[in-house]
């Protein structure tokens, strides 16, 4: 999952090494972890750097604000051209940073299983389904072909959500609508529950029709 991002936070550890970050102080005219408003359990992308600039490491870790500690998860990059921890000579200072990879245009898509239902289609077609999650926010697009049976006027389509682990869709109808285009028809998507999304289809769809639909939720 991308990073979770905290205005001007950039804070002293108690030591260097290869330790995990333990907080010990902001630095002058930066926030410290509390006070930026870092969420315990939440993922933070990291650089840390030593004052002449000879050791530096770039990587994520989870912060727990019952110890103060932001882990170093996984290094990306560093300053010896490795993804291993750098063994600081010195307490670095260590700033929560945005990351390219924790940008929407550079998450990549992962496919998902959405199992299209409704009465009178007994088979689809699913030419696609993919999603991106950004933060607590999911982006999905989804193509079927019908491909057996015929979607009834005023009938509702169900899929499923890209809903990911130890995350829960949260919202309601009002707050959940989507303009849909599928074989010329427009669809107005509606909550189906925390896993669901459903399309009313405005006219009939028979075999071959196709149903294209791309929206967002967010994440808890």
């Amino acid at each position: 999952m991308p990073s979770q991002y905290l205005d001007v936070c950039r804070f002293n550890p108690t030591a260097g090494g290869t330790t995990d970050w333990t907080y010990s102080s902001a630095v002058t005219g930066y926030q410290g972890l509390s006070a930026a408003g870092a969420v315990n359990g939440a993922t933070y992308s990291y650089r840390a750097e030593s004052a002449d600039l000879s050791q530096w490491e770039v990587g994520t870790g989870v912060y727990s604000s019952g110890t103060g500690v932001l882990t170093r998860a996984a290094v990306l990059f560093n300053s010896s051209g490795t993804t291993s921890k750098i063994n600081f000579s010195a307490s670095p200072q260590v700033a929560v940073v945005a990351l390219a990879e924790d940008l929407p245009s550079n998450t990549a898509w992962s496919t998902f299983t959405p199992s299209p239902s409704v009465s009178g289609v007994s088979a689809w077609t699913v030419n696609s389904a993919k999603y991106k999650q950004f933060g607590k926010v999911v982006f999905w697009s989804i193509d079927f072909t019908i491909t057996t049976g015929t979607w009834s006027a005023g009938s509702v389509m169900n899929f499923n959500l890209p809903v990911t682990a130890a995350s829960t869709a949260t919202g309601s109808a009002s707050g959940w609508e989507f303009v849909a285009v599928g074989a010329g028809i427009f669809f107005y998507m509606q909550t189906g529950g925390a896993t669901q999304m459903g399309a009313r289809c405005a006219s009939n769809l028979v075999a071959t029709s196709r149903f294209v639909a791309s929206g967002t939720y967010e994440s808890t």
